[in-house]
């Protein structure tokens, strides 16, 4: 019986690989999510806030760029934000340019020193509970960490 269930497993292994070696298109049409003007076509949801507030002006746009900023939080509060596509998609591939700079906002937990991500096939905003801190979904956790030792994931 174990050796069946290692040659199915094999075979999947095979398969899932063989599958992800496949042509690769050499120009993919990409379209952009933000417009670098302003939120339009996102929706923002934070713990204990209705859809579409933007708590404490964290949401911003400035100088064509999407930026995240606490510098109007007093301290973290276990209080969690997240910006949702208006649209759905279900076929992609996400590109992102990011990079953290500053301070992290007080009573932020250590090992999320630097916390961010691009949560994919998540839950829509307006589905979300009051009270509920993130959105089901499979995170692409971004992590800065301080510079002074290994970044967990």
């Amino acid at each position: 019986m174990n050796a069946m269930k290692n040659l199915i497993l094999a075979g999947i292994l095979v398969l899932t690989v063989w599958g992800c070696n496949g042509p690769q298109s050499v120009n993919e049409d990409w379209q952009p999510l933000f417009n670098g003007e302003n939120l339009e076509g996102w929706d923002i949801k934070f713990t204990h806030s209705p859809m579409g507030v933007n708590y404490k002006n964290t949401f911003r746009v400035e100088e064509g760029l999407l930026k995240v900023r606490y510098d109007e939080w007093d301290s973290l509060n276990n209080i969690f934000g997240h910006l949702m596509t208006k649209e759905s998609y279900s076929h992609y591939k996400v590109r992102a340019e990011y990079r953290f700079v500053g301070e992290q906002v007080k009573g932020g937990a250590d090992w999320a020193y630097r916390n961010n991500g691009i949560m994919i096939h998540s839950q829509s905003a307006e589905s979300m509970r009051l009270d509920q801190d993130f959105p089901v979904s499979i995170e692409v956790q971004l992590l800065g960490g301080d510079g002074s030792g290994p970044v967990p994931t």
